[in-house]
């Protein structure tokens, strides 16, 4: 698999990502992970947990990867990585994952999660062990007006997120459990840009988090 360390992609092989992951009591995956910032987050305040961000696209997360890869004596984490490959197509040998975060997902990732593309979400949860719990939170948003990601599904809601997300989910070994609204504070505390950005353009930020656990 090929990880980023900063201005640098060097290969990491399955059983080498293994041995590491056999030296914590837990594993994560945040997937779209963009610039890196939330992963780094939980690896700060989880030290027994393998923090892994995934991206399609490498540059964005060459900052957080540099300061991830230094010594620690220098602020690196060594608890935690950054892989570059798209959430269609993960790299031989990432699996482990007890737990796989999803956030503000945007284009081919917003459409996968929604169940538009369930060769995808087999695959995340392959990646998976048993009973691992997901976390997924949508931009609202993204249909106000619709943006052409989410095709003919409508807004979710609390209400109706189990019947409108959840057989595609459970399809593909999500299970679905909880569907509530973030109010500011639960969304700051996801610690990503996105939340930042999105924020910065608008009054009011509504996002849906939905919870569950993953059958592989």
């Amino acid at each position: 698999m090929r990880r980023v360390t900063g201005k640098n992609v060097v290969d990491l092989p399955a059983a080498e990502f293994a041995a590491l992951r056999a030296t914590h009591a837990h594993a994560l995956l945040d997937v779209g992970t963009g610039d890196g910032k939330h992963p780094a987050h939980v690896a700060r305040t989880r030290p027994d947990t393998l923090v892994v961000g995934l991206d399609a696209a490498k540059d964005n997360m060459r900052k957080a990867a540099t300061r991830a890869a230094a010594k620690p004596a220098k602020g690196g984490q060594p608890n935690l990585l950054y892989v570059w490959a798209p959430a269609e197509h993960l790299p031989e040998g990432l699996t482990g994952f007890t737990e796989l975060h999803v956030l503000m997902p945007w284009g081919s990732l917003l459409r996968g999660v929604l169940g538009s593309d369930p060769a995808m979400l087999r695959g995340l949860a392959a990646a998976c062990t048993p009973g691992a719990r997901f976390l997924i939170t949508l931009n609202l948003h993204a249909w106000q007006p619709p943006v052409p990601e989410v095709g003919e599904h409508p807004e979710p809601t609390p209400d109706t997120a189990q019947d409108a997300l959840g057989p595609a989910l459970a399809a593909a070994g999500w299970h679905l459990d909880t569907a509530t609204y973030l109010d500011a504070d639960e969304i700051a505390a996801l610690s990503t840009s996105w939340t930042r950005r999105l924020n910065s353009s608008r009054d009011h930020l509504e996002v849906l988090a939905l919870t569950g656990t993953i059958t592989p």
